[in-house]
């Protein structure tokens, strides 16, 4: 598999290149990036033109650069780094590149902002190819197929939680990823092993394609590493974002989330952080996507005794259903799924609480446990309060990771944490846009106490709210949060290509409706927030 390959270019300077003064013999008047500039291309007369599905040796730092199989190179660069960052080379001393003056060259931002084409040349004694080179503003991640493993998917009476969710085939190869280091001034690649597969329920409908992605070492094991600045991990989720049209709800939506996270001394939450990259498959550019960290036991700091649950659906099972999966050893019950632990040796106890859970928020028959105490009460009112302000239209049950910290007797207490947040900000399931500001998306646990315990929850709900609205949730600060990602999309030159290679998923810049629809909503949930003793 080869292990994890990081190379470092710092001010345009990198430690490893693979031809130095590899050998040009055509007259040329500048160089850009190290590539000759000529003035005429009469040199190729009487040489053969060729193709490749693959890169025919075109090399940034020591990686091969992506690469489609229609002749286009692309260069990830940062757009607002005025200066051309590396070298583009070709690894073997009887072939040259050379390109033709350009004026684009000479403004680096605005080549990128508008998907400028260049043209390059990679030359040999006999013949050449004609390439084309793109620069984008945004990382690149190219992953690469070797081989492929079939898998028994068994039937859904004996395990129904791998039946439904779990690959029917897994690939095996490698993953490259170009970060410009955008604002840090340091360009990394990295290369590893990789193992994939096509993940999510809904999106495997589209023909734009959702992935999971493992990180492997040379001997196949999983390898963690950090990517684009996020946590140091194999696991990673590549999202299509096909259901919105903007591609900015959900990373705005993390980001809110973990403003939530770090300004709540009472909770640890941590959620999922996303960058966008520009993907690569098997040497066909697929577009734009975010990259995730999954949400799993690692984050969430989780020990032996704890559970981790995944809601996928709106449908609560009923107290027989989950003695059902009890009884059958099951890890599913009509889209609820234990995610952790790996191995479940006593799936009464794993399942008791999210059975509790369930039987006092949903079908009052708890034990009489106070219902609060069920509760990680400051996560509860956070999640709810994320979920009211982003309008998670897919998130007030289905969407939600349940994670229950059990202590040594059993009793327990509930954290909620989101996923999938791309119908956010008025974006609706089904597809569509909901202009009514007034939709309230609330998962059953605060309404339960808003009617059981007035008293607790409204001011906890009210003073919170007050809290965030005077620091980062203010309107201005999530409207600036959408146009600067709005922004890095249209700067980065992605969306002519998205839209070209997906001509069928459109995507658009146009926030308007969005921004109009959250000034209006957040006014509104001004006055939802407010707490009104009875009396």
């Amino acid at each position: 598999m080869g292990s994890v390959l990081i190379v470092l270019l710092l001010s345009g300077l990198y430690s490893y290149k693979i031809y130095m003064d590899y050998r040009v013999p055509v007259p040329y008047t500048d160089r850009v990036m190290e590539i000759p500039i000529v003035e005429n291309l009469d040199f190729l007369d009487g040489k053969k033109k060729m193709t490749s599905e693959d890169n025919p040796g075109v090399y940034f730092g020591q990686a091969l650069m992506p690469y489609d199989s229609d002749g286009t190179l692309y260069l990830s660069q940062d757009f607002e780094v005025e200066d051309w960052v590396g070298e583009i080379v070709t690894g073997s001393r009887d072939t040259f590149l050379c390109t033709l003056p350009d004026d684009a060259w000479e403004d680096k931002a605005d080549s990128i902002r508008n998907n400028h084409v260049f043209k390059l040349w990679m030359v040999g004694e006999d013949g050449y190819y004609e390439l084309d080179l793109i620069v984008c503003g945004m990382p690149v991640m190219t992953i690469s197929t070797e081989r492929e493993e079939p898998q028994d998917m068994g039937d859904y009476d004996t395990d129904p939680d791998h039946f439904v969710y779990d690959p029917d085939i897994i690939w095996y190869g490698r993953m490259q990823l170009f970060d410009p280091g955008v604002g840090v001034d340091r360009y990394e690649i990295t290369e590893t092993g990789a193992r994939f597969y096509l993940r999510g329920d809904s999106s495997s409908s589209f023909e734009k394609k959702s992935y999971s992605l493992g990180l492997l070492n040379a001997q196949g094991e999983n390898l963690d590493t950090s990517l684009l600045g996020m946590r140091s991990d194999n696991s990673w989720k590549l999202k299509n974002m096909v259901a919105d049209k903007s591609k900015i709800r959900e990373k705005t939506a993390c980001q809110i989330w973990e403003m939530f996270d770090q300004t709540n001394a009472d909770v640890s939450q941590p959620g999922p952080r996303m960058e966008y990259v520009e993907l690569i498959v098997d040497n066909d550019y697929v577009g734009v996507y975010g990259l995730v960290e999954p949400v799993d036991e690692k984050k969430l700091g989780l020990d032996k005794n704890d559970v981790l649950y995944k809601s996928t659906n709106w449908l609560v099972p009923e107290d027989e259903d989950i003695q059902y999966a009890i009884d059958h050893r099951w890890r599913l019950m009509t889209y609820l799924r234990i995610r952790y632990p790996d191995i479940i040796t006593d799936y009464e106890r794993s399942w008791f609480p999210l059975r509790d859970y369930l039987n006092t928020f949903y079908h009052p028959e708890g034990d009489g446990q106070a219902a609060q105490d069920r509760l990680n009460l400051p996560n509860t009112v956070d999640m709810l309060l994320f979920n009211m302000a982003v309008s998670g239209s897919d998130n007030y049950f289905r969407n939600l990771y349940f994670a229950a910290d059990v202590n040594e007797d059993g009793t327990y207490t509930m954290r909620q944490i989101p996923w999938d947040l791309d119908l956010t900000f008025g974006e609706i399931v089904g597809g569509g846009f909901k202009k009514d500001e007034t939709v309230i998306y609330e998962e059953g646990a605060i309404p339960y106490l808003r009617k059981t315990a007035p008293g607790l929850v409204g001011p906890l709900l009210q003073t919170r709210w007050e809290e965030c609205r005077a620091t980062f949730l203010t309107t201005d600060n999530i409207l600036n949060i959408m146009t600067d990602n709005r922004d890095y999309l249209i700067r980065s030159g992605v969306v002519a290509r998205e839209n070209e290679r997906w001509p069928d998923y459109t995507m658009s810049t146009d926030l308007d409706d969005i921004l109009d629809y959250q000034r209006r909503r957040m006014e509104w949930l001004d006055t939802y927030f407010v707490y009104e003793p009875e009396g």
